[in-house]
C-alpha cells in the first residue's frame, strides 16, 4: 500500500508559525489564548518532537484559523484501493496474481486458499499496519460481517503462515 499523507510536525509548525506571524501575535501572546507555554508553542514552529495534546493543537490552529479537513465518514474508496494494491504487491514476477475476490475470501474465513499460500503469507507478514486497518474495513464492509470477525480471520490467517506480528494479535 502507498504510504497516506502524513502530517509531520515541521510541516504543522511551518504553517501555525506562517498564520501567527501573518496574524501579527507573539508566540507569548498566542500561546496563552490557547493555554499551552510559550515554549511548546516555539518548538512546534521549530519542528521539533513535542508532546501536545490533540485538543491544544487543535484549539491552536482554531485560533489561527487554519483550515482542518478530516472526512466525514470512512473512506470506502480509499480501503478497497488498499486491498487492491497490497493484492498486486504480492503478485510479483513468476508468480500468478491475487485476485482481489481471493484475498477477501481468505480474509473472510481465515483460510488459505490453496495454490495461494506464498501470497497471503507476504500479505500476512509484510503489508503495513495502515494496509492491514485498511484491509479488515473493506473486507468487513464488503463481506458483511463484523470487523472483529475478520480480525479474528487474520490472526487464524497469521497463526496458519506461522507469524507473529504484533499487528495480528488479539484486538479484544
Amino acid at each position: 500500500m502507498k504510504d497516506r499523507p502524513t502530517i509531520k510536525v515541521a510541516t504543522v509548525g511551518t504553517l501555525v508559525r506562517s498564520y501567527r506571524r501573518a496574524s501579527g501575535i507573539s508566540q507569548k501572546n498566542l500561546a496563552g489564548m490557547v493555554g499551552i507555554s510559550r515554549a511548546t508553542l516555539n518548538y512546534l514552529e521549530s519542528g521539533r518532537d513535542i508532546e501536545i495534546g490533540a485538543a491544544k493543537l487543535l484549539a491552536l490552529l482554531a485560533v489561527l484559523g487554519v483550515p482542518v479537513g478530516l472526512p466525514s465518514e470512512v473512506d470506502r474508496a480509499s480501503d478497497d484501493a488498499a486491498l487492491d494494491e497490497v493484492a498486486r504487491a504480492v503478485s510479483g514476477k513468476g508468480r500468478k496474481k491475487l485476485p482481489r475476490k481471493v484475498l477477501v475470501e481468505a480474509l473472510a474465513s481465515g483460510r488459505v486458499p490453496v495454490g495461494f499460500e506464498p501470497h497471503i503469507a507476504q500479505v500476512v507478514e509484510s503489508a503495513s499496519e495502515p494496509a492491514v486497518l485498511a484491509m479488515v474495513r473493506a473486507v468487513s464492509a464488503s463481506a458483511g460481517m463484523p470487523a472483529a470477525a475478520v480480525w479474528k480471520n487474520g490472526r487464524s490467517l497469521a497463526a496458519s503462515v506461522g507469524s507473529s506480528r504484533k499487528v495480528w494479535q488479539s484486538r479484544d
